[in-house]
């Protein structure tokens, strides 16, 4: 294939990938045959189905700093990638991939198009021809999904034997069969990212669920609540100009150092709300606004808005006649369902609003509908903060004259 086919068939492939994401650099493997479905067990890995013709070689030297470039509008609430090498120039489902750096939370973006991200390849890559892959898993697909996209590059400047390679944590295989799956409206919280991980300001991450995650995978949990404790200090690794660092729920106990995204206040974690994936809920508390981004390198930076929500006046406690004893502890108002039913649609990742208090993602013709987080509204394919409408009583002044 000529290089100017190559550039048209590309630009053809790009044009109509809006429907999701696919990786531009890197320049994969047969770009021709390029889409931007999900992939299946049967296709992995890097769509084998489509062939491994290497139409533009990606030179990479160990220790500059290279681009990944996604191109795509449908971000489905953003996720988590990794970016991975196996020493294979022709992948197979054996092949071994070897984590270079994990994002966790926010990638490819959490709304509009998605961004692009910096990666260096460590020392340890070996010299030679090899094969990079960036994997994604959706956030709010309507189902547990696997994107992945690969690319042919001969690595300068590496090493000369493979043992520091093969000691790089593996690639998660997920969302393929029932052994390992996404936890539905989360991002990945991967059970070994590697030494190099990126963070979104989306504090939305949950480990992976099955017994075919690694020994870091965990069980089913309630997903109304994180890892229990405070939110830890806020990561070292450098965000490549994408994302603000989101502090990360421990285990327990409190942070080691407040974290600096948020000023006024420890942040909380997003409503568990069957649909609060697009607003924050709201909270009985006062809201808190975030303080100025820390500056960062690079051309570009995408600063995340948080959006107040309504604060909810605190019920005046009842008053208690004499011997009557306690009053009744005034009932709370019951979350709304998560949903469940499922409709038809057309436009394939597209928001699907049923009425004004659900939503869904369109999937291949199907929607599941969910409940939008309180204070907020599904219109016109979107999902917008509900609008107050009420009156705020004043007293009023009296006009009547007093005699003296």
């Amino acid at each position: 294939m000529s290089f100017r086919s190559t550039i048209v068939a590309a630009a053809a492939i790009f044009a109509t990938a809006n429907a999701h994401v696919v990786m531009k650099a890197p320049v994969p493997y047969s770009v021709d045959k390029l889409d931007n479905s999900p992939i299946t067990k049967a296709q992995y890995p890097c769509k084998s189905q489509n062939g491994f013709t290497v139409s533009t070689m990606n030179s990479m030297k160990v220790g500059e700093t290279n681009k990944l470039e996604l191109f795509g509008s449908a971000v489905h609430g953003g996720g988590s990638c990794q970016l991975s090498v196996t020493l294979d120039t022709e992948p197979t489902p054996d092949s071994v991939f070897k984590v270079i750096k994990s994002m966790e939370g926010g990638c490819p973006g959490v709304e509009g198009e998605a961004g692009t991200y910096e990666f260096v390849l460590p020392d340890s890559i070996p010299n030679g021809k090899a094969t990079f892959a960036w994997t994604w898993m959706s956030k709010l697909s309507g189902g547990p999904e696997l994107y992945m996209n690969c690319a042919p590059i001969e690595v300068t400047g590496g090493s000369d034997d493979k043992s520091a390679f093969e000691k790089l944590p593996d690639m998660l295989k997920i969302n393929l069969d029932d052994s390992c799956k996404s936890v539905p409206n989360f991002a990945v919280q991967f059970p070994d990212p590697g030494s190099v991980v990126q963070k979104g300001a989306t504090n939305d991450l949950k480990p992976p669920t099955g017994s075919g995650c690694g020994s870091s995978g965990s069980t089913p949990a309630d997903p109304s609540s994180p890892a229990g404790g405070q939110p830890s200090a806020s990561p070292s690794a450098p965000n490549d100009g994408q994302y603000s660092a989101a502090p990360t729920s421990p285990a327990g106990g409190a942070p080691s150092t407040a974290p600096t995204s948020v000023a006024g206040g420890e942040p909380s974690p997003l409503p568990s709300n069957g649909g609060g994936v697009f607003a924050p809920g709201a909270s009985s508390a006062a809201s808190v606004a975030p303080s100025a981004a820390p500056t960062v390198p690079g051309t570009s930076t995408t600063l995340v808005t948080v959006t107040a929500s309504p604060t909810a006046p605190s019920p005046a406690a009842p008053t208690v006649p004499a011997g009557t004893g306690s009053p009744a502890t005034p009932s709370t108002p019951s979350t709304p369902s998560a949903g469940g039913s499922s409709g038809a649609c057309t436009e394939n990742g597209s928001v699907v609003c049923n009425g004004t208090d659900q939503f869904g993602l369109c999937n291949n013709g199907e929607v599941v509908w969910q409940a939008v987080a309180a204070g907020t509204q599904c219109t016109n394919g979107s999902i917008t903060k509900r609008g107050y409408h009420g009156r705020i009583a004043r007293p009023r002044r009296s006009n009547r004259r007093h005699g003296h």
